[in-house]
């Protein structure tokens, strides 16, 4: 593999982290809706649910996150990552379109490091993300235990 492909998968890799991060935040924006319809029951209408979010942005999956999680450290994390992804996405993607390098200042030697810092911080997002909806998903899926 030359240098070029490897970039490229890097590039591949590091996106797909990205969204397997979004993936999770739908899930859990979704069961941790659907928690809070099953605890409203009847008493209120609530029509919010996951399909809300299916077509989101990550920023819109990290506030509506933010909305429904007091996790403050992981939401600044999220927002960081995002900062980042969306730097990386849009320069790995035009240096994959320009590897000529006419459209940046960044050589893929550049990129590599921060490549792979996004894929293994998209993969400890993804399992904080999953962990935070431990606190409900026995209750969803379970009902209330007696304390």
């Amino acid at each position: 593999m030359n240098d070029a492909d490897d970039f490229y998968l890097q590039v591949a890799y590091a996106l797909s982290g990205c969204q397997l991060v979004e993936q999770e935040l739908k899930l859990y924006i979704s069961e941790a809706l659907e928690y809070v319809k099953k605890s409203v029951g009847h008493r209120l209408p609530f029509k919010m649910s996951g399909q809300d979010y299916e077509d989101a942005s990550l920023e819109r999956l990290i506030d509506g996150f933010r909305k429904l999680s007091d996790n403050d450290p992981l939401i600044a994390d999220l927002r960081k990552f995002k900062a980042e992804r969306n730097f990386l996405s849009h320069r790995g993607i035009a240096h994959c379109l320009d590897p000529m390098g006419d459209l940046g200042d960044m050589s893929s030697t550049e990129l590599m490091p921060r490549l792979r810092a996004v894929q293994t911080e998209a993969e400890r997002l993804r399992l904080l993300i999953h962990d935070e909806g431990a606190s409900f998903k026995g209750y969803l899926y379970f009902g209330m235990f007696p304390e």
